[in-house]
């Protein structure tokens, strides 16, 4: 497929992670709502690789070991009745950047494959392609930490939260949330996490920013219990 940047109108370059596997709870049927499943998936992020081509820098491309581990976090952490959820998810998560330095995902085109559904008759999939015009908007605020809900069905919500620089966030894991890191340098429980590390489940965390620039998590809360932007930021300390 050929994609044209919506920012110089030239076409943009793909990096693409083919066969992912994830467990996900995901279907309609009452078992499927009960026991993980596989999915595999297909995963194409169009944008401009040049300025990382000449400088051999890789924060100024993507880091595709990130975004599969991020992927597969969400999937594995959510819950979804349908495909077209998932792949939806997917796509508005990977168009609406972090807050620190991050290279713009101009364009995504991703096919979610359900291999066991059919019991081996044959492999239903969704393909979806999602641009920058599907992007919600970033809502900034003059608070320590800002909680921006990216995707949101009754049986789960993802969300990306930003701790301001010199703040710190503290929140009790349960068995509905799940957080892992976005950012490099996170202090967690006063230790030092890279960016893709997911928080230990079931007890409180202590999230610390001590850089000079903002840094986000992600956080998934699965059957339908309620999260509301900025009730992270009540948590502060």
């Amino acid at each position: 497929m050929r994609v044209l940047s919506q920012i110089t109108g030239r076409p943009l370059d793909a990096i693409t992670l083919r066969d992912l596997a994830v467990q996900c709870v995901i279907g309609v049927h009452p078992e499927e709502k009960i026991r993980p499943q596989a999915l595999r998936l297909d995963v194409r992020l169009y944008l401009d690789t040049a300025p990382a081509a000449m400088s051999g820098i890789l924060s100024r491309t993507i880091d595709y070991s990130l975004v599969a581990k991020q992927l597969s976090f969400i999937l594995t952490h959510s819950r979804f009745r349908l495909l077209e959820s998932a792949a939806e998810a997917l796509a508005l998560f990977l168009l609406t950047p972090p807050q620190d330095d991050h290279p713009i995902i101009q364009a995504v085109d991703i096919e979610i494959k359900k291999p066991e559904a059919l019991g081996g008759l044959s492999e239903p999939s969704i393909r979806i392609f999602r641009d920058l015009d599907n992007r919600p908007v970033w809502q900034q605020k003059e608070i320590a930490a800002i909680s921006n809900i990216l995707f949101q069905v009754p049986e789960a919500v993802i969300e990306r939260i930003v701790v301001a620089p010199g703040q710190t966030l503290i929140m009790e894991l349960g068995s509905g949330l799940a957080l892992m890191t976005e950012s490099y340098g996170f202090t967690v429980n006063d230790k030092i996490v890279t960016a893709g590390t997911s928080l230990p489940a079931h007890q409180a965390v202590s999230i610390s920013n001590s850089d000079e620039r903002p840094k986000s998590i992600i956080a998934v809360t699965f059957r339908g219990r309620d999260r509301h932007p900025g009730q992270a930021a009540e948590r502060l300390h």
